[in-house]
């Protein structure tokens, strides 16, 4: 009896030693967009297990302005450390270790508290994809930001051709400056579609939008991120004048050769 006593006590001090000192905070975790087919972040986004704190499925996260309502959660309270940036340095694309701030601010449109998330870097975009890896990214120049109804633009990397066509219909045509004070040729579209080929095989569907509000696509990106050998490809997507979209294509990541809903989109609103 006295041997088991013995035993008794030194289990329990043992235990107590192995406590922590201090309490572990938990913090709310908000998960981000995903694939085309779950909810597209807007302004809100919707909310996992208080407990998570990573997100559960692969994910972007869009540099931007994100206003915060009361029934919503902060979006910036799931940048962690498993967060990579792609972003541009001397025409030279890399992925690194998410370096940013966040600053406070209020939307006067809508009323609301708002958290702006400012990369240090020359970023595109944050993503979450556990089999990334930091480093230099290939890339090709860009041949043709705006791919308009009836152009055709053709890639080569690693001795395989993509061709992205565009379809759609064009209902007026003007002449409007862009931010860098150059004038450009802009369309009106409606009913327009993006397509994806290699090596002028059976044409795959991009992306589709019914209507443009004063805005249109343009590409930003064209490279290898998840360094598979095949291009990847970010698009930016708005369908409205105050909105913010962004649509990533990690070829890794497509299935049934189905790009609409193996994609990953990300949209902020910012209108009046």
């Amino acid at each position: 009896m006295k041997y088991l006593s013995l035993i008794t006590i030194i289990l329990a001090v043992t235990f107590q030693s192995c406590q922590p000192n201090s309490q572990v905070k938990k913090s709310n975790h908000v998960d981000t967009v995903t694939l085309k087919d779950a909810d597209t972040l807007n302004d809100t986004v919707s909310t996992n297990s208080s407990n998570i704190k990573r997100p559960t499925v692969p994910s972007i996260f869009m540099i931007d302005t994100y206003r915060i309502y009361e029934e919503s959660e902060d979006p910036s309270t799931i940048l962690n450390e498993n967060w990579l940036d792609l972003y541009e340095e001397n025409g030279q694309y890399y992925l690194a270790k998410v370096d940013y701030k966040i600053e406070d601010g209020y939307s006067e449109c809508a009323g609301v508290p708002t958290k702006s998330v400012l990369s240090k870097r020359n970023s595109i975009l944050f993503l979450n994809f556990p089999f990334l890896k930091v480093g230099k990214i290939e890339n090709l120049k860009i041949i043709q930001g705006e791919i308009w109804p009836n152009d055709n633009v053709l890639y080569t990397f690693n001795n395989q051709q993509y061709q992205l066509k565009g379809y759609g219909k064009i209902n007026s045509t003007s002449v409007q400056t862009n931010e860098k004070g150059h004038e450009e040729v802009f369309h009106d579209v409606e009913n327009y579609k993006l397509t994806y080929s290699l090596n002028r095989g059976k044409e795959i569907n991009m992306l589709q939008v019914d209507s443009f509000n004063d805005t249109f696509i343009k590409t930003l990106f064209v490279g290898d991120i998840d360094r598979d050998g095949k291009l990847d490809f970010i698009i930016s997507n708005p369908t409205n004048y105050e909105e913010n979209g962004i649509l990533l294509i990690l070829s890794s990541q497509i299935k049934d050769n189905n790009i609409e809903k193996s994609s990953f989109q990300q949209s902020v609103q910012f209108d009046c």
